[in-house]
């Protein structure tokens, strides 16, 4: 017996010999009992036709099925390698400047090649997800990350390196939409999501300490491109793990599960009992009606809220995260070793809180938009205090504020999810999703630009960082607060 094999034998989940075998989708004798969450309308394992193909439909709750743990288990270690690939331009950007002599402004095009790959992402996730299912899009994103890896391991020249930069926002953007949607759905959601972009932080905190190790150390030091041999190393063990544990997330079995979702929402909306179709004519109708093209996502005015909330939101993470070091040596004079140490307080909070806080939120809060709120107000606060505390000599207070409001800031991007997918038509869970994931992306390109864009302008333009942040997330809950203030029922 085959690695392979065995493996996947290991993964079925147990109890397959008790599985329901349903005749057919949805027949005129079957009621469906749904509740306000779609992972209570399928509480156990079954499988069933569904244009001529058999599909295994697993339960929606890690704790009764191992094929779903090792999912989970999955979309973390992508997102792990998501963080250490997103985090190692940053680091990097000095030996590019080196080696391929550019300055500042043609190093800034890498950041836009990420986001350009990012939007072409985002356009095409409904299509791709109609087309070959969850297993699918994670497929492709995986290869375009050993792809893109591999092609700037070997050095080519400065253009090519943008563009292979454009593969990498393709896979992110992927990996984002396509495992966000589809965790989304899941039972205990929140605390799943919320460990999963903390995840993200572990991956952002590994890069920068590694890279700075292997490229400086007396003995054998490595060069820049070596680097992108480990994360194309990684991307090959994602891209296996991926096609053994997602095998049965195909394209069929996203569309009849669209239609299962719809039924939910319908259920939930309306308070009343639904029958469901009779036939596959009528289920497939259905799935085109809860398949929308990425043109009508653009024009719902509920994605673009939340497509700018993220916007603002992950702009201003990444850019207190990427230009605190330089704030704290030119403002406050302190030392590289010193302000890399409170750089490093920010996303250990940040990681502490998204993989602490979603267990929070499911516990204590009525619902996530209510938690979002406190969150965003925390992360306010916190920004707050560390622009009138900046200009002190309270060092040791700055730590411990700059810790505290990246506790806050942690959980804001899972708990934005799990909302707009409550929130949100079932028809634009999986583009709508994808763009918003995407534009929240753009914010982390545009943002950063912008402040040191500010900074270069005039001698005080890094004094007024904090100031520019703390407006930023001051805006992002006057939304929030609207948002919660309409849908909060």
């Amino acid at each position: 017996m085959s690695f392979r094999n065995s493996l996947e034998e290991s993964l079925l989940p147990s109890g397959t010999g008790e599985e329901t075998h349903m005749p057919s989708p949805i027949n005129k004798s079957t009621r469906i009992d749904v509740g306000a969450n779609f992972s209570e309308l399928t509480p156990e394992k079954y499988t069933i036709e569904y244009e001529n193909e058999t599909l295994f439909i697993d339960s929606l709750d890690w704790r009764q099925s191992n094929l779903l743990k090792a999912q989970i288990l999955t979309s973390y270690a992508c997102y792990i390698i998501f963080g250490m690939a997103e985090q190692t331009v940053g680091v990097l950007i000095p030996r590019f400047q080196t080696y391929y002599k550019v300055d500042d402004m043609q190093t800034s095009f890498i950041f836009l090649a990420v986001v350009l790959g990012y939007i072409i992402s985002a356009v095409m996730s409904e299509t791709t997800h109609q087309r070959v299912g969850v297993k699918g899009v994670l497929l492709g994103g995986g290869m375009c990350m050993v792809s893109g890896y591999s092609m700037i391991s070997l050095k080519p020249p400065f253009f090519l390196l943008v563009c292979f930069y454009v593969l990498n926002g393709l896979a992110l953007g992927a990996l984002d939409a396509g495992i966000n949607t589809w965790m989304g759905g899941l039972k205990d959601s929140n605390p799943i999501l919320g460990i999963l972009h903390g995840c993200y932080g572990i991956g952002c905190m590994i890069s920068p300490p590694l890279i700075s190790h292997l490229l400086s150390r007396k003995h054998n030091p490595w060069k820049w491109n070596y680097y992108y041999y480990v994360l194309a190393s990684l991307a090959v063990f994602a891209l296996v793990t991926v096609a053994v544990t997602f095998r049965y997330e195909t394209a069929k079995k996203f569309r009849y599960q669209t239609v299962m979702k719809a039924t939910a929402r319908a259920k939930q909306e309306n308070d009343v009992e639904l029958q469901s179709l009779e036939d596959d004519e009528e289920i497939e109708e259905t799935v085109e009606d809860h398949a929308v093209p990425f043109s009508e996502v653009v024009k719902s005015k509920l994605v673009w809220t939340f497509a700018i909330i993220l916007f603002t939101y992950v702009g201003g993470e990444v850019a207190f995260g990427s230009w605190l070091i330089s704030f704290l040596m030119r403002i406050k004079k302190l030392s590289y070793k010193k302000s890399s140490y409170m750089a490093t307080s920010f996303w250990t909070g940040l990681t502490v809180g998204r993989m602490c806080l979603g267990f929070v939120t499911e516990m204590f809060f009525a619902n996530e938009l209510t938690a979002n709120l406190v969150y965003i107000a925390g992360s306010f606060g916190g920004l707050l205090l560390f622009w009138l505390l900046a200009f002190t000599n309270a060092v040791p207070v700055l730590f411990l504020i700059v810790f505290l409001t990246g506790i806050s800031i942690g959980p804001i991007f899972p708990t934005t999810i799990v909302a707009a997918i409550n929130i949100l038509p079932v028809k634009f869970h999986t583009a709508g999703v994808g763009f918003i994931c995407a534009f929240g992306g753009g914010g982390g390109a545009a943002v950063p630009f912008l402040i040191g864009t500010i900074a270069e302008s005039s001698a005080s333009g890094m004094r007024i960082f904090p100031l520019v942040i703390c407006i930023s997330y001051g805006l992002l809950l006057v939304g929030w607060g609207i948002v919660t203030k309409k849908f909060n029922h």
